[in-house]
């Protein structure tokens, strides 16, 4: 990674980030994704109850060829529900371990800083910009300030650049 401290002193101040910053914010966005993901697989079980509600349907007839699909009908069902279940599951177990890894990257800020309470509003809690803004009691452009010093701040340190190494291993496999 390129000397972060000339990065601090160019990019703190409203400039675009760095490719170290923008890759450390990817990572922190993490468990914003895994949140949107297990949503998406419980609406997901949600269509499939109501279809459970609702089994008997009538055929569309159209004239179009139809796959070699097995038909099970009401027996597919609970097997859909099984496997939306496991894989909420799954993501639930991802969602817990991103979450401890992101916390284990902040808790390197100081415990009452601005930007250690910005980043976290914007990471963990998932906040807008202006619900950042009103719990830190701050306006737009000073809260994007300290965000990007938050971010140069874990920046500096050697644990943090190597899990973003390690990171940028498995995104780019």
């Amino acid at each position: 990674m390129r000397n972060l401290i000339s990065g601090i002193k160019n990019n703190g101040d409203g400039e675009r980030l760095t490719e170290e910053a923008k890759l450390l914010a990817q990572y922190l966005n993490q468990y914003r994704y895994c949140i949107g993901r297990k949503k998406a697989l419980e609406n997901r079980r949600q269509e499939i109850l109501k279809d459970f509600e609702n089994p008997l349907r009538s055929r569309r007839i159209d004239g179009m060829p139809k796959g070699s699909r097995s038909q099970l009908g009401c027996a597919e069902i609970p097997l859909q529900l099984d496997e939306i279940d496991t894989k909420i599951k799954e993501q639930l177990e991802h969602t817990k371990q991103v979450l401890s890894n992101i916390i284990d990257i902040i808790n390197f800020l100081p415990k009452s800083s601005i930007e250690r309470s910005i980043i976290e509003n914007r990471y963990i809690d998932r906040y807008s910009w202006e619900k950042v803004c009103q719990e830190n009691l701050i306006s737009r452009t000073p809260a994007t300030k300290k965000w990007r010093k938050g971010l140069y701040m874990l920046l500096e340190q050697q644990k943090v650049q190597e899990i973003l190494k390690e990171y940028q291993k498995q995104i780019q496999d």
